[in-house]
């Protein structure tokens, strides 16, 4: 869109023009997860259509900028590159969650976004696990970061003005605009696996359902 000055038009005309321009935008991209909000905030959905995952109290939702997610090549990952997509977060505690928990948990995970087809486009996934970790990840997308006792450190200055750490050992699910807002336990037993898998890709075909981003 064209944000300059028209030689036709009168200054105070060219800012109104432009301050529209910026409004359209900003409804464009907030709208579609505003939507998604009201789906599950608003319990448009039936009882026994509603969230699977444990949706967190609005008070205590951080943003994904609140913790430091770094490469292997130690780099940053921005909060500007956690935009427009949903994520599953996977940050684990490898005290209370080993190799083979982690495989199992990381396998239930990729088996739900591949069975999204089409869809998975939408969604990333990120195993983060604490610095100098010997946890295998195979192919999965893994980060580490600094932990505390209760999971992944927040940053000394948070985005959201929050001071929370966000506990290990559960599958959080990001919004395109970077909050943590549903959260599921990690898969103990194999039996477990395909409930949770059904769980997960139940909510998310939800949220796309009410969401036109991606």
């Amino acid at each position: 869109m064209d944000f300059d000055e028209n030689e036709n038009q009168t200054h105070n005309q060219n800012i109104n023009k432009n301050r529209r321009t910026l409004v359209t935008l900003f409804v464009m991209f907030i709208t579609p997860v505003a939507l998604a909000y009201a789906a599950y905030f608003g319990n448009w959905f039936s009882a026994a259509d509603g969230a699977q995952g444990e949706l967190i109290e609005a008070e205590k939702i951080t943003d994904i900028e609140d913790y430091g997610f770094y490469r292997s090549d130690s780099k940053l990952i921005t909060g500007q590159e956690f935009e427009t997509l949903y994520w599953w977060i996977i940050p684990i505690d490898t005290d209370r969650c080993d190799q083979a928990c982690v495989n199992l948990n990381l396998h239930t995970v990729n088996q739900t976004y591949m069975g999204l087809g089409k869809e998975s486009t939408r969604i990333n996934e990120l195993l983060v696990l604490r610095e100098n970790s010997n946890i295998d990840s195979g192919a999965f997308p893994v980060a580490t970061s600094q932990f505390s006792n209760i999971g992944v450190k927040a940053l000394e200055k948070t985005h959201s003005g929050k001071d929370k750490d966000l506990p290990a050992n559960y599958i959080y699910l990001v919004d395109p605009l970077g909050n943590i807002f549903m959260r599921y336990p990690l898969v103990i037993d194999q039996q477990d696996a395909p409930k949770v898998s059904r769980k997960l890709r139940k909510d998310i075909l939800h949220l796309f359902k009410y969401s036109r981003l991606g």
